[in-house]
């Protein structure tokens, strides 16, 4: 199941029971979440390989699931997202940087990288004077349902999480529900049978307090697909381990030899060859390793294989290949990371609405508090990839640019320019004030030509 949970519901008909109800359809969903997460973690079928006792079971985790969501999330987010309007933002961006939006986003991109999607919670704090907070919820026990119009416009949010006694035991469920005017706690059984429920509780925010943010339009994560290739990938060189292991402790035939009359005697023959590795053997005797033939090159050419498939089919490159050595130039990087950089603009496209759906909430509480209203339909979410520059390259290519373009356009192009129309004014300014600094020269000169004596050939003025 990996279906977006509908409702024919509306939200003043929400009540605990219906909400119990999505909870147990939720759980059902955990068994595919919970196997994403552990193999983020490292978690990963190899660990469960039994063989028998007397074989070399070495169970190696070549964890390419953490190493995918990693590059993919530090990719799309490594450097703090950044919000631009032509009118006054600043009351938002200090609710922005109070609640530490930047940590918020990296957390749920690597969410969202692992489970398909990722979910943000908004909340008022318990300080003296409360202001939004913004918390990331885990997919394993938050889920966002929607109406059934093609819209799919949220009706409810639900965030939830098991209570143990002190024994470790499981007693129940507490958690929380919103719809776009209330909050209500609700406390469930170990059924998920509702126990109890609180009095709903108005809200500031105009909308469900919990908002779902998808990876791409499948809500798959990044490593969903190459699961299969990295349980083959770990079961390969954890074979080649136990193959070298078992060379190492191999058997040793000894033919046409009798190392000792009585079982004692053989016993310590073969302490005294382990020990010391040197043993005389009759003429026409002969002893060899009884081994198993190991082809190391197909096994490499085997590895190379599936580890080229595990980057081709998550778009997510080998950064330690020497195609991304320091001297390749922007061109020939961007080639390497065209098909990362398709994939993160999917969800970068799905990270923009989540974002603004943060940003409707910071509306909502600034007019509901008499604290103003502030436009975000034309506020800009800008992200930057956090990509290595060739400043000479760049320079280069803007001095064959000059003049053939405007100066705020050849600006654009150079990674060192954050706001090109901005640069172009403090240029601009930069040069008038050089102009008047030499105006300013020149008159001076003038001055001190006309104070100066004319002395004339006599040596009189």
């Amino acid at each position: 199941m990996n279906a977006v949970m509908t409702t024919t519901h509306t939200a003043e008909e929400i009540t605990p029971r219906i909400v119990a109800q999505y909870i147990r359809r939720h759980q059902s969903e955990l068994e595919r979440l919970t196997r994403l997460y552990n193999y983020y973690i490292g978690d990963q079928a190899i660990l469960e390989r039994a063989k028998s006792d007397k074989l070399s079971n070495n169970r190696l985790v070549c964890n390419y699931c953490q190493y995918i969501s990693d590059i993919a999330s530090a990719y799309l987010l490594g450097a703090p997202v950044s919000y631009t309007a032509d009118h006054d933002i600043l009351p938002i961006i200090d609710i922005l940087n109070a609640a530490d939006a930047q940590t918020q986003d990296v957390d749920l991109a690597l969410d969202s990288s692992i489970f398909g999607r990722c979910y943000e919670m908004v909340y008022m704090s318990s300080d003296e004077k409360p202001v939004p907070k913004f918390a990331r919820v885990s997919p394993l026990n938050s889920f966002v349902v929607y109406d059934d119009t093609v819209e799919q416009k949220p009706v409810f949010g639900v965030h939830y999480y098991p209570i143990f006694d002190d024994f470790g035991t499981l007693i129940g469920y507490k958690g929380v529900y919103s719809t776009a005017a209330f909050i209500t706690d609700i406390e469930l059984t170990t059924g998920l049978e509702v126990k109890t429920s609180g009095e709903p509780i108005e809200h500031y925010f105009g909308s469900v307090t919990i908002d779902e943010i998808y990876n791409n339009g499948q809500r798959r994560g990044d490593f969903e697909s190459v699961m299969s290739l990295n349980d083959a990938y770990n079961i390969l060189q954890s074979d080649r381990v136990n193959d070298k292991e078992q060379f190492v402790e191999a058997l040793l035939v000894i033919k046409g030899q009798v190392l000792g009359d009585t079982d004692e005697e053989s016993y310590d023959t073969y302490k005294a060859l382990k020990e010391h590795g040197v043993m005389t053997l009759d003429a026409g005797s002969d002893a060899a390793y009884l081994t198993r033939q190991f082809d190391e090159n197909s096994v490499e050419v085997l590895k190379t294989s599936i580890e080229n498939d595990i980057h081709k089919f998550s778009c997510v490159p080998d950064m330690s290949d020497e195609n991304f050595a320091g001297n390749v130039s922007g061109v020939a990087m961007r080639y390497k990371l065209f098909a990362l950089e398709q994939k993160t603009r999917i969800k970068e496209r799905y990270f923009a609405e989540g974002m603004r759906y943060r940003l409707a909430w910071i509306q909502k509480y600034l007019e509901t508090t008499g604290k103003g209203s502030i436009p975000i339909d034309d506020i800009s979410i800008n992200f930057t990839r956090p990509l290595p520059t060739n400043i000479m390259e760049e320079a280069q290519a803007a001095a064959q640019l000059d003049g053939l373009v405007s100066k705020e356009t050849l600006l654009g192009t150079l990674s060192i320019v954050k706001d090109p129309a901005a640069e172009v004014e403090a240029l601009e300014k930069e040069q008038e004030e050089k102009s008047e600094k030499m105006l300013k020269n020149q008159q001076a000169l003038i001055r001190t030509d006309m104070r100066t004596p004319i002395i004339n050939g006599n040596g009189n003025g």
